[in-house]
């Protein structure tokens, strides 16, 4: 009976140690699917990451193919404007080398005609000196009138070979103007001594820029009188022409522009406004300078044209 007992205690111990064993194994088994669940559970994370990295590399790449699309398209829109550009450009540089060519060609006749001008005035004034100074006084002024139009715009200076009393250019100026034939105002030449002093210039010259000066007196004078003071200011080496006249007047704020080709204040005398253009250029041209005195309180205008001892 003993061995029965004993064998059951037997079995019992065994299958107490087989169910510990495979309880033990059960339980390492269940950790070790723990650890294979949370390693695939991890590698199922990194595999979503990687998807999600992948989506986002994908869609950078997308928006970097766009932009370099766009920046192909616009590289290419560049170099079309570029060409245009270049065409342009070329043109416009053909353009202006043609220009350039002609202007070239119309400032070599222009000086060629102002020569060949210069030479047939230089030869009527010759002579004109030849004749009576009657007959002669009228062609005189039409010689001068292409003469001024002729050295328009010029700035050349004016060769002065001529040594002369400062009065030899009034006496000469009203005589060509004929100022003091007219006959509906006073005119008076007031000389001072200091004016007694040597004048080196070109005596035609001088006169005839003086002369457009009286001639613009006489034209804007219809009463009163004009009178053109001959001055020297011996500190300064320089002779003053001051033409006073008691005519309409010239506004202050027009004392340069009426120097300007064209330019006329009253339109209901005749001229085309060129007058005293010529006279100042002349008178710049021989080192001098012609201009309007605002600073005069008299009725009319008054003119000064100065010249270099």
């Amino acid at each position: 009976m003993i061995w029965v007992i004993i064998a059951l205690v037997v079995v019992v111990a065994v299958l107490a140690v087989a169910l510990f064993f495979q309880v033990k194994g059960s339980r390492d088994q269940a950790g070790e699917q723990e650890t294979l669940l949370r390693d695939y559970q991890r590698r199922v994370d990194e595999q979503q990451q990687l998807l999600e990295d992948y989506r986002s590399l994908q869609k950078n790449f997308e928006n970097v193919g766009e932009g370099y699309e766009q920046a192909l398209d616009l590289y290419d829109k560049m170099e079309e404007n570029s060409r245009k550009l270049e065409e342009r450009n070329s043109f416009l540089e053909k353009q202006n080398a043609d220009l350039q060519k002609a202007s070239a060609g119309n400032a070599e006749a222009m000086r060629t005609n102002k020569e060949c001008l210069q030479q047939i005035v230089q030869k009527m004034a010759k002579e004109l000196e030849k004749m009576d100074a009657s007959v002669a006084a009228p062609l005189t002024g039409l010689v001068y009138g292409i003469q001024d139009i002729n050295d328009m715009g010029s700035e050349d200076a004016i060769e002065r070979a001529d040594n002369i009393v400062a009065e030899q250019v009034a006496k000469k100026a009203v005589a060509e103007s004929a100022i003091d034939k007219c006959q509906y105002f006073t005119f008076e030449v007031k000389v001072s001594p200091q004016a007694a002093s040597m004048l080196q210039t070109n005596e035609k010259q001088a006169a005839h820029a003086l002369a457009l000066v009286l001639d613009n007196a006489k034209k804007f004078t219809t009463d009163g009188t004009v009178t053109l003071n001959v001055d020297a200011d011996l500190q300064e080496s320089k002779i003053t022409y001051a033409v006073e006249d008691t005519g309409m007047g010239v506004p202050a704020n027009e004392a340069e522009h009426i120097f300007e080709p064209f330019v006329k204040l009253n339109s209901y005398f005749d001229g085309q406004g060129l007058g005293l253009t010529f006279a100042r250029s002349i008178a710049r041209r021989l080192g001098g300078d012609l201009v309007l005195d605002t600073t005069n309180t008299g009725k009319g205008a008054r003119f000064v044209l100065t010249l270099p001892m």
